[in-house]
């Protein structure tokens, strides 16, 4: 059966199988082998098909089990080290240990000024495409494994119709952070799947007055006491790995930064209400 609200989840109506279908990539959850072996039985019988047994592998991502600790470690091995050699990028002769250039801010001014306008050379239209490769390339390892490359590369999304040499130096910094810390490894912990989101903001941080919206959800324990009222001073659950990093530039612009702060919250608030529906689905003990 489909999911009702997860698009490619399907579950069988009689066998405890569940099933994650990308395209052609299925990712299966089961109780027993001879169920795994009748879903794969049943679709060999009409298709050409490969199986691997550990689950080590799934839309091009590394899952290193450990049953006994209960935890996933999820990488992406050699990813980085194949997009610098597509791209031609050096190794950097001093180690880059940041995603994009710092912005001092200006201590004991009232007023924090949003950062200069770019007024540097437009780049050609050769670079524009290479800038534009090199974001596409990036995005998905950043969404999927190493979240600290979320905020570069959105600045750079932003400014990639009108790229300037600004922006090229932006990505050759981002690609020797890269260099520098090439193989990240997200881990994950055995919980009792409660969502949690931390949501923050950054006010007045982006070219044209813009400000970004942020969020960590993560999936930890239930609270022992839940209460109506959030008190301030309960033990905070367990953190473990993103199952999901909000970053984005808002659109309009923001007259404070409780704007910003309260705008971020509405963005994570959408963005969480897909993910506690999935929960929900996958989780039916959990939907109360």
């Amino acid at each position: 059966l489909p999911g009702k609200h997860a698009p490619g989840r399907f579950s069988h109506t009689a066998r405890p199988i569940i099933v994650s279908l990308v395209v052609d990539d299925f990712g299966v959850q089961y109780t027993g082998c001879e169920h795994a072996q009748h879903l794969i039985d049943t679709i060999a019988s009409l298709y050409s098909i490969t199986t691997e047994w550990p689950g080590t592998r799934y839309l091009g991502l590394t899952l290193d089990w450990d049953y006994e600790a209960h935890t996933v470690d999820m990488s992406m091995p050699g990813y980085i080290a194949n997009a610098l050699n597509k791209f031609q990028h050096e190794p950097p002769t001093r180690p880059q240990h940041a995603p994009h250039p710092f912005n001092a801010p200006t201590y004991g001014a009232k007023t924090q000024l949003t950062p200069p306008a770019d007024d540097s050379a437009l780049l050609p239209p050769a670079g524009l495409t290479r800038l534009q490769e090199i974001i596409g390339t990036l995005l998905y390892y950043a969404r999927a494994v190493d979240s600290t490359l979320l905020v570069a590369l959105g600045t750079l999304a932003s400014a990639q119709a009108n790229g300037t040499e600004a922006t090229a130096q932006a990505v050759t910094h981002l690609l020797k952070y890269c260099a520098t810390h090439p193989d990240a490894v997200v881990r994950f912990y055995a919980s009792e799947m409660c969502l949690n989101i931390h949501s923050d903001a950054s006010y007045l941080s982006e070219l044209k007055a813009k400000s970004r919206s942020s969020g960590f959800n993560f999936l930890s324990d239930f609270p022992k006491e839940p209460t109506k009222k959030p008190d301030p001073d309960a033990t905070p659950p367990p953190e473990n790995g993103a199952v999901h990093v909000h970053s984005a530039i808002m659109k309009p612009v923001l007259a404070s930064a409780a704007e910003a702060e309260t705008g971020s919250v509405f963005f994570n608030c959408q963005e969480g209400t897909t993910i506690r529906t999935t929960l929900h689905e996958n989780c039916p003990l959990h939907t109360s």
